[in-house]
């Protein structure tokens, strides 16, 4: 039903596109005195498919530049069809930090904006079927966030006053928070609840201040509350730890 509605709305389109053309190649014929319908209509029609060959690319280059992160973490899902289950560390391989992360939490590659750089990630066991032929009904996802020159003086203060803005104004419940000290730099740590039209969903967020300019915030979140899964996401958000340089 969905993709009947998206064709008739893109023949649509390009039927007012072919009249908004045919309409100015007609006003351009009759300048020049000339009454025929068929120059205008051919001209309109060859600028009608050019515009939909090139929207039809820009849509495709989209597609593929918002998926292309996503590539790699798809193509181990394809080659591992079988649920992963356990600790272990994830070792990023661009900036130097690992997680402890459970059962088949992966990422994606690193998606590059302007001063920031972030990765999302999955429990890929949530695509995947167990012995009883089920896919889980609990698992979690998350992200993490590399900002880097940062000119706020306090940016871990920052974050805390964001957040308690977004409770102020109803949009996330805040059940714990406090400032701590992950392997020895400088954290804040929060838990909580978020709405969203589909219900509550649960968070666990952890920012890390590895420099004077650069933060690491790193979220967990699920649709459902389990307590292994609190145990999972505090786990993992709070592992976060820098790694020596390769050679060191």
């Amino acid at each position: 039903m969905l993709m009947t509605i998206l064709i008739l709305l893109a023949l649509f389109v390009l039927f007012v596109a072919f009249a908004v053309f045919f309409v100015l190649f007609k006003l351009g014929w009759l300048i020049f005195r000339n009454h025929s319908n068929k120059g205008p209509a051919i001209t309109a029609a060859i600028c009608t498919f050019l515009l939909a060959g090139i929207i039809g690319l820009g849509a495709w280059m989209g597609v593929r530049a918002v998926l292309s992160p996503f590539q790699g973490l798809m193509a181990r899902v394809k080659q591992n069809p079988a649920p992963v289950y356990g600790e272990r560390i994830y070792k990023d391989s661009s900036f130097p930090f690992e997680l402890t992360v459970y059962d088949g939490m992966d990422f994606s590659d690193w998606i590059h904006w302007k001063e920031m750089d972030l990765k999302v990630g999955i429990d890929t066991n949530a695509f995947k079927k167990d012995a009883s032929g089920k896919k889980p009904q609990s698992f979690l996802m998350a992200g993490i966030l590399r900002q880097t020159n940062i000119q706020d003086t306090n940016p871990l203060e920052e974050f805390q006053a964001g957040l308690q803005t977004a409770q102020t104004q109803h949009r996330v419940s805040i059940t714990s928070s406090n400032f701590a000290e992950i392997n020895g730099m400088p954290a804040y740590q929060a838990q909580g609840e978020a709405y969203s039209n589909r219900g509550l969903v649960y968070f666990w967020l952890t920012a890390v201040q590895t420099s004077p300019n650069t933060v690491y915030y790193i979220g967990a979140l699920s649709a459902q509350y389990t307590e292994t899964l609190q145990n999972q996401a505090i786990q993992m958000v709070q592992s976060f730890r820098l790694t020596p340089p390769v050679g060191n």
